[in-house]
This record gives C-alpha cells, structure tokens and sequence, in this order.
C-alpha cells in the first residue's frame, strides 16, 4: 500500500460519520485494502495520525462518508467539524498556533502539507494583509478526487476558529477537478480576526501547554496500550522465530542424521528449548502385530522405567487414546486428566501422574506410523501455542523417524548383501581354483604322457639313432611348455609392487622389437613404426609395460602369415586443448579373432594356439597383460576382422593421480587369487577396463 495520505485526515472523517450516522458507520473501513482488511483492527489503523494510506483509499473513505450522509459537501463539513472539534490533533494544533497569526501560517503552507500529504504542492501566490491566493497542484500519478480538494477548502476556511477568529471567506477561481491544471482559492478576512490573533499571543503559550498536556495524558493511555501490544508481538515473534529455527534444525537433522537414538535426541531437545516440552512418549505402529510400541521417551526421572518400554497398545482398542489417533489421525487434548474419562489404571497415568495430556498422530506420505504424546504436570494444561507448535513438528519427526527406519533397514539388507558377496566371492574363488586345477592337471599331463611313452619305448630302440633324435627334439619341446606355463603361472600368482618412473616409450618399444627380431626377420615380417615425434617421458611401470608390449608383438608374430606386415604406433588423446592419455596401437594383418571367440581372449587360460598345428599357448599372455594395464590405470581395446587381421590399442592416462611422485608412485600387483575375472563382453572397440 502506497503512503500518500497521513490517517489524520481520515479520523476527521470517521469522528463526522461516527456523530451523525452511527448506525452506518462500519460501512466505511470494510473492504477497503487487503493490508487494512488483514489488520486486527482496521478502525484503529486509520484513526492513527502515524499511519499512512494511498490516496485511492482516503478518495474511497471520502466517497463513502459523502454517499451514505448523502451530502456532496460532505468533504467541506467534515473539515469544518475536524477543526471545531479539535480533531485534528494536539500536533498540529500546536503547530499552527505556533505561527500566532494567519498569515504567518500561509507562509509556511508548504511545510504544513508536507507533514500530513503527498498528493499535492501548495503555492502561496499572493499574501496580504487581510487577503492571499492560493494555488493547489494535484500530483496526477495519484488517484486525487474533489473529496479532497473540498476538504482543504474547509480546513482553510476555519482555521481561524484555532485563535478564536471567525471563518474567512473563500472563492474558487478554477478548478482541477473541472479541467484546470490546479485549483486556485482566493482568500479574504476581517480586521476582527486580526485583534483575535494578537489576544491570542499573550494565551497562546499556556493554551498551548493545557491542550498538550491533556491531549498527552490521552495518548498515554493509548501509548500504554501500544506498548503492552509491541511487547506481546515481540514476545509472538520470538517465538515463532524459535520455531522457524527448530523446524530448520529438524529438517538439518532430518537430512544429516540417520540414527535413530541420536535423531530422537536431536529432536527432543528442540522439542524442549521451543515448546518447553520437557516429558513426551512416542510409540510406533507395529502393522504386523498390529499394536502400538514403545520407540522413545523423555523426561522421566531415572531413565524411563521397564514397564513404559515394555508397554503396548492394540490399535483395535479404540477406548484408549493413543490407539484412537493412531487410528484416526486426529490430535486429541485432554486438559483435565482427574475430571476425564481415562483409565486410572493405566500404567502411563499411574507412573507419569499427568495432569494435562497431549496426543499427536505422526504421518508421513499420507500414512500414519505412530503417536508422540506430551503431557503436563503443572496443572495448567498444555498452551495452545505449545499445542500448536507440536502440530507442526509432528511431520517432520515422522519424515524423521521413517528415514531413520528406512537407513537402518538399508544397512541390514547391505551387510546381508555383504555376506552374500562374501559367501559368492569364496565360492567364485574355488570354481577359479578347481577350474585351475583342471586345466594345468590337462596342460602339464599331455606333455607327461608323451615323453613317459617315450621313456617306455626307449629300451626297445635305443639303438634307433632317428627314434633318440625324435624322442630328444619332442621331450625338449613339452618340457619347454611346462616350464612356460609354470613361468606364467608364477607371473600370475606372485605378488610385485608397481614401480613408476618417467620412461623414454619410445625406446622401451625399440627394445622389445629388438628382442622378438629373430622370430619376425624368420617370418620375413616387415615391421612398420610410427611414433609421435613430440611424445615426452612416461609415467609407467617399464617392467610391466615390457610384459605387455613382448605379448602382444609375440601373439601379432605368430599369427602374421610369411611376408606380412605389423604396425606399431604412438599418439596423444587431447581433450579441450589438454592431454589426456597415451595410446600405443599395435596391428597385424593376420586371420583375425572371431566374434565368438573376441569376448573370451582376456580370460584366463583361453587360448586357440593349441588347437592350430602352427601355434601352441597356455591362455595366460593377454589375461597377464590385462591385469598389468589396469595396474596402470589404463585400458587395454581390442579390433579385429576376419582376414582382415587384428589391432590391440594400450591407453594410459597422461597424469598419475594427485598427490603421487612419479618416482616412488606403486601399487600392487592383483594376484591370481584376488583377481576379478574379466567376464564383461568385448564387443568391437570394446573397452576392457575395470567397472
């Protein structure tokens, strides 16, 4: 609401309304504003001198008075009453008798205005010694009406009855209202009410100080009364600042704790600084059995006896109170425990001896889940205010207690879930074993079984120089194959720290080309390098990354027909401008993997070389290299066409993890037992990282 218009001017009017039609009093100051309407006492609000309202509101006020007094002048009267009355007000009463005379007050016109409106300036044109002219300019933006100018031209007219004069005389010249651009008054009096003026000066100081103490002695009252109301508001709002501040920490406690005991502590506190809440029960509803129990209580000397935490209450026994909320959700208030209906009997009355007993239902997404009740002890009943304050509570405790359950029964199903993986992971860890144990008892018993034969037939053909040569050549080579798959095998299981240094890439890959010459230049392979010339030093593990390299050029060797080619290669992932990680691409133009095969070549002991009269292998290479990426923190991606060949590319990040010192950074080694297999389908450009 807008503050043009000061409420002394609409006192006048309700005062002139008040005196002559009573009985249509009320009419003026109903529906007028919903900040008036909402007011506890609206008729009070505009009787305040230091209260302001909206020139649209006076203009109302006005228009009222004028219809139900039926009079268009009403506006002019109402001026004339105000000041023969003295309604308007010691203030401005003493103000105007400051100025001893009346041409002194046109002089300060101005400032006369300003302190009860804004809607208008006041030009004083002309100020003589019997006579003046007086321009009113109406601020348009305002909603102004005729009301109001009638009511100046009142004021004017009689305020020489303030020195005991007689009224002037007044003429409107134009008018706003009819099209002007200000309403213009010329003003005349008498020489008689000059002599009043100067009688006035030598009684004006001490009328001046009567009328202030009398009107003061009114408003002291009044201030009084103000007084006790401010101090009531301020008692209110403190109030409802603790409660605004309890519910804040409620629902802090509600998000941040998960316990129940330590929530329920949380609350009862609150409960007891805000409401002054110092005993409460809360039960809850135990749906299966279909009883209330005991969950928490507060406020019993000693700790909460047995027989309350033992205590429960069938929700069918609709006689009892608790019950009866916790069935129809509706807050029950007994003030008068002695004088009730309750059972003397029950065990709650007999060891708490309330006085005053409060029930509220806790509901929470539109379900009841138990009561909190509090009681009183002082014989004076529980407030309304406390009552209410409860009321507001009751929901966020039961938002509260249901999270509470609802975590606690979270953790129950995850330490169940817990063991399951336990009991899972102990059970995948035997199958890995037995598996183990099925394919080395196969691998290590073919090579057995061939050179036992051997060693059978050895004393029949002795002499058989092609027999001995053939038996050396082929005990050599299966004994060579157990010791390989023994030496990968004890790859595998051993447990090795991960070393990082900043290594040349570059000429670790040259090395393990340099190793693996013999079996490409064999082959008559051509190898085909192409490394990024602006790659810097590397953060790895040189060992590791060798394993990984030899691997995979060894395999690209075996199944890259005579005369083929293999490429080998370097480059940088940028994102953004910023490097994210290495990648090492080595490819073959072999016969490549089938798509049925290309999800199983990271598993443990897979292999397809012992099926081929070409290549032979224990399935251990590429689940070796597996795990020695992912100790990198790298991935390890496979492509591969049939008679097209096949491309394994190595990515690891540009950057060790925060906080790591690229010289002594370490990790170990996953051995065999604790290996996760990697059973995740490996699609095309299908990443094998760890999930």
């Amino acid at each position: 609401m807008k503050k043009e218009v000061s409420c002394i001017n609409t006192r006048a009017v309700l005062d002139y309304v008040k005196e002559f039609k009573p009985e249509e009093y009320t009419t003026l100051f109903g529906h007028l504003d919903p900040e008036i309407d909402n007011h506890p006492d609206p008729e009070d609000f505009l009787r305040d001198p230091n209260n302001w309202i909206s020139c649209t509101i006076a203009s109302e006020i006005y228009k009222r008075a004028r219809l139900i007094l039926k009079d268009e002048m009403a506006a002019y009267k109402i001026a004339k009453h105000a000041v023969e009355k003295t309604s308007l007000g010691y203030t401005q009463q003493i103000i105007v008798k400051a100025f001893w005379s009346y041409n002194k007050a046109l002089k300060h016109i101005q400032r006369l205005n300003d302190k009860w409106n804004r809607n208008k300036k006041v030009e004083l044109v002309e100020n003589k010694m019997n006579n003046a002219v007086v321009r009113l300019h109406w601020n348009p933006q305002m909603d102004v009406s005729k009301d109001l100018c009638l009511y100046n031209q009142g004021a004017y007219v009689f305020f020489p009855i303030i020195w005991g004069g007689i009224p002037i005389s007044l003429e409107e010249k134009c008018c706003f209202f009819k099209g002007a651009p200000y309403c213009e008054f010329h003003l005349s009096w008498s020489f008689r009410n000059r002599f009043h003026e100067v009688f006035s000066r030598f009684f004006s100081s001490r009328s001046v100080i009567m009328e202030t103490v009398m009107e003061m002695e009114k408003d002291k009252k009044i201030i009084e009364e103000k007084y006790d109301e401010v101090n009531r508001l301020n008692l209110e709002l403190n109030f409802k600042i603790k409660q605004l501040t309890a519910i804040q920490e409620t629902g802090k406690a509600i998000l941040s704790v998960l316990d129940i005991n330590q929530l329920l502590t949380v609350i009862m506190n609150i409960l007891s600084n805000v409401c002054q809440v110092h005993r409460a029960l809360i039960m809850l509803v135990n749906e299966e059995k279909g009883y209330l129990e005991y969950l928490y209580a507060v406020g019993f000397p000693g700790g909460v006896p047995q027989e309350i935490m033992d205590y429960k209450i069938p929700l069918s026994r609709v006689s009892n109170t608790m019950a009866r909320v916790a069935n129809t959700g509706k807050s029950e208030y007994i003030p008068e425990v002695n004088s009730s209906l309750l059972n003397r009997e029950n065990i709650l009355l007999v060891m708490g001896k309330p006085t005053s007993v409060y029930v509220v239902p806790l509901i929470t997404r539109s379900r009841i889940i138990g009561i909190i009740a509090s009681d009183a002890i002082d014989g004076e009943g529980i407030p309304k205010e406390i009552r209410e304050t409860v009321e507001v509570f009751a929901p966020q405790i039961a938002i509260a207690i249901d999270n509470a359950r609802l975590y606690s029964k979270l953790q129950e199903q995850m330490e169940k879930l817990k063991r399951s993986q336990d009991l899972l992971s102990r059970a995948d860890k035997l199958s890995f074993f037995g598996n183990l144990a099925a394919r080395l008892a196969h691998e290590i018993k073919n090579p057995m079984v061939a050179i036992r034969t051997f060693l059978q037939i050895l004393p029949q053909k002795y002499d058989d120089e092609e027999f001995r040569k053939e038996f050396y050549n082929i005990a050599l080579e299966e004994t060579d194959r157990v010791n390989n798959l023994l030496t990968e095998l004890l790859d595998l299981v051993k447990t090795r720290e991960s070393c990082f240094e900043l290594t040349d890439l570059h000429v670790l890959i040259e090395r393990m080309i340099l190793l693996i010459s013999p079996q490409y230049k064999s082959k008559q392979i051509k190898i085909v390098k192409s490394f990024n010339s602006r790659m810097g030093l590397i953060n790895l593990d040189p060992e590791k990354m060798k394993q990984v390299i030899l691997n995979l050029l060894s395999n690209a060797i075996e199944f890259t027909p005579k005369g083929g080619k293999i490429e080998i290669g370097t480059k940088e992932i940028q994102e953004k401008g910023d490097l994210q990680k290495i990648c090492i691409e080595i490819k073959d133009n072999g016969p490549g993997i089938p798509q049925a095969n290309i999800h199983k070549i990271f598993d443990p002991y897979f292999t397809t070389k012992h099926k081929s009269s070409l290549h032979n292998g224990t399935g251990l290479g590429l689940f070796i290299a597996y795990q020695n990426m992912l100790d990198h923190q790298g991935t390890i991606e496979v492509e591969s066409k049939i008679n097209e060949g096949t491309k394994f590319t190595l990515s690891l990040p540009a950057t060790l993890p925060k906080g790591k010192n690229p010289m002594s950074y370490s990790i170990k080694s996953r051995g065999f037992a604790e290996s996760r297999l990697p059973n995740s389908a490996v699609e095309k450009k299908a990443s094998i990282d760890e999930n």
